[in-house]
């Protein structure tokens, strides 16, 4: 306990002292570290958002189970099932409530004239207006949506925006429409009797074997569970992107970056300081008591770089927005940056104890 005691009492006279003395070149290891965890922090959160937004509209929908044509990988490109499957869903799902889906692009042209292209779905029960349509916050400036009842041509008809709603941010290239179902089968000039999707509903509770009794209807079509499609839907654009991967290369790579950089910064500062740790070790210090120091000092660092990286990912995040509206920092990107900054830390007090080597009581003779 006596040298424990003595060890931390060492580190905590030296720290404040080298802080004042030796503040800018640390400051340097601190800000190249610290943008270097930004990028890495940025990247998780791009790379968990992209997950995310490959199965926004299934998430926003919020249904329990979901049933498509067999082969359907995604929500995004489905093919159509005819609406009497409905009948085969409510007799061996008791209880269950079934909303059709119908999904399809259509073209768009804005109240301001503007034109494109628009991921059109209609949704039994979104308590919305016959001609009605609902869309993302993040699409209004592009949609040229300004004031509430603005009209807009989607595929055959003319309808008016009733409301904004959130949770359908996407990356797809044309942004998400919500109508009624009926009301997008006019639209989209589709013939009735056929649905994209019939999604599941149990409105007194979801039953625990929902899994196992859908896996039994899957004949001539696919029944999944709502977190099965949301992974299908969200594999998919992992696989026939790759953007996913180039994403998550580029946050290790950042975070393999980071940890150069402070391990660097932690070999300078004991290059730095060597007249102080052979003093130390002149004064009878223990080769724990210069570990002590050294990793006193590197936490310091890296509790700087954790700050910044703290500070300036959200407002990165925020000024990206209008390029990236589906990307979001979630409490989840931030274990994962804390979990690189301990992978870091490591890296940095294990290449210290090769320098640490050099202190050793002969160096007192050298000297």
């Amino acid at each position: 306990m006596r040298d424990v005691a003595a060890t931390t009492g060492i580190a905590t006279l030296l720290i404040p002292a080298i802080l004042r003395h030796d503040g800018r070149a640390l400051a340097f290891g601190v800000l190249a570290s610290g943008l270097a965890a930004t990028v890495a922090t940025f990247q998780v959160a791009v790379f968990t958002s992209f997950l995310a937004a490959g199965a926004a509209a299934p998430t926003a929908l919020a249904a329990d189970g979901w049933i498509s044509d067999r082969g359907v990988e995604c929500f995004d490109f489905p093919m159509p099932i005819a609406e009497d499957y409905r009948t085969l869903v409510l007799a061996e799902l008791p209880g269950a409530r079934v909303r059709r889906v119908a999904f399809g692009f259509a073209g768009w042209i804005g109240p301001g004239g503007q034109r494109g292209n628009v991921a059109l779905i209609g949704v039994d029960g979104l308590n919305l207006p016959e001609r009605g349509f609902a869309a993302d916050a993040s699409d209004r400036a592009r949609l040229g949506l300004a004031t509430p009842g603005a009209p807009g041509s989607i595929g055959y008809l003319t309808l008016n925006w009733a409301r904004e709603v959130n949770g359908y941010a996407t990356f797809l290239g044309a942004p998400y429409v919500l109508t009624g179902f009926d009301t997008a089968l006019a639209a989209a000039g589709t013939p009735g009797g056929q649905v994209a999707f019939l999604a599941i509903d149990f409105p007194s509770g979801k039953p625990g074997d929902l899994a196992a009794r859908l896996a039994g209807m899957e004949a001539a079509i696919s029944a999944r569970t709502d977190s099965d499609f949301r992974a299908d839907s969200s594999a998919y654009w992992q696989r026939k992107t790759g953007a996913g991967a180039a994403i998550l290369l580029a946050a290790i790579l950042a975070s393999l970056l980071m940890g150069i950089i402070l391990m660097n910064s932690v070999g300078r500062f004991v290059q730095r300081r060597a007249a102080d740790f052979v003093s130390m070790v002149g004064h009878g210090a223990s080769d724990d008591s210069l570990r002590t120091v050294v990793a006193a000092m590197t936490g310091v660092m890296l509790a700087g770089a954790a700050l910044l990286a703290a500070f300036a990912t959200p407002l990165i995040t925020l000024a990206a927005r209008p390029w990236l509206p589906w990307v979001a920092l979630k409490p989840a990107d931030g274990a994962a940056a804390a979990g690189i900054a301990l992978l870091t830390l490591v890296m940095a007090l294990a290449a210290s104890r090769r320098e640490l080597k050099g202190f050793s009581p002969d160096v007192l003779f050298r000297s």
